[in-house]
């Protein structure tokens, strides 16, 4: 059973969407998608010197009446797309709770996962936990099979720390085919580390989208001023503190700076981002966040 953000109206508005890539990619089978391999799309990619055996059809006459020499046309071929999807379970996801924090991002996902689905794609769902065999689901194609990425992540409890890097990277031994990489996770973790690992994907030659999730609570902590404790949700450290109105100006200009280091390296490097902030309706943050930066098309 679907979630209850997936209403029929969204699902069926979800099927109007398509990714869209900026990289050329590598299918199995004629899709929608341009591939470096030459093929017989509508979509013109180059000449080449005729040779005996070439199907006559593609000659170019109007080349052959200014060089009296034969040369066929060349079209992208075009393929089905590859999405990796992968879903922060670390447990900063389940702050303040997993249903105000990791639920929202993983219905995120499967709405990304719907959109692939139901353009007849590949996808595959992707956890990054501190577990070196973390769980991968199979690749699933076609509309029926978004039942089954609601399977997978409904068994999930995020937990325990998380090398985002690492993580990454135990995944990509597992990956052969070029595509679409996105990560959904809060990015609560420093610069070097998610750095390191958009790097990594980018090495795989994988178009990258970065969704960054974040709960209310993170974005304005409402805690009454005086003595608190705080433990870190991934190691269980404790921290105590005299909360103020000083110290929560200067969190959200701390949080602010992250969050504009993140976005700056993905825009030099050429990844899509966005920020969700889970009390915001998710199908409106699919459907016109998502298609205004270019996501979607």
């Amino acid at each position: 059973m679907l979630p209850a953000p997936f209403t029929a109206d969204f699902l069926n508005r979800l099927e109007a969407l398509r990714l869209r890539t900026r990289k050329e990619v590598l299918g199995s089978r004629p899709g929608s998608y341009s591939s470096p391999h030459r093929g017989t799309s509508l979509e013109f990619a180059d000449y080449r010197r005729y040779s005996p055996g070439d199907d006559i059809r593609y000659l170019d006459w109007g080349v052959y009446a200014r060089t009296e020499r034969l040369y066929v046309k060349l079209f992208r071929e075009e393929v089905d797309l590859f999405v990796y999807l992968f879903l922060d379970a670390s447990g900063s996801m389940a702050f303040p709770s997993a249903q105000e924090k990791f639920s929202p991002a993983s219905h995120t996902a499967l709405a990304l996962a719907y959109v692939v689905l139901a353009n007849h794609d590949h996808v595959k769902l992707h956890l990054l936990q501190e577990s070196s065999a973390a769980p991968a689901s199979p690749f699933y194609r076609g509309r029926h099979r978004i039942i089954s990425c609601v399977d997978f992540v409904s068994e999930v409890s995020p937990k325990g720390p998380l090398d985002f890097a690492h993580s990454l990277g135990e995944h990509l031994r597992r990956i052969h085919r070029p595509g679409k990489a996105i990560i959904c996770s809060d990015f609560l973790m420093s610069a070097s580390s998610y750095q390191r690992g958009l790097n990594l994907l980018r090495a795989f030659n994988l178009d990258i989208a970065v969704i960054q999730t974040l709960s209310p609570q993170e974005v304005n902590p409402a805690f009454a001023r005086g003595s608190l404790a705080l433990w870190d949700s991934e190691t269980q450290e404790e921290i105590k503190l005299q909360w103020s109105t000083e110290l929560l100006r200067a969190y959200r200009a701390r949080l602010d700076h992250h969050n504009l280091e993140l976005r700056s390296f993905c825009h030099q490097s050429g990844i899509h981002y966005s920020l969700f902030v889970t009390d915001r309706d998710l199908s409106e943050f699919v459907l016109e966040t998502l298609p205004a930066i270019g996501l979607f098309r």
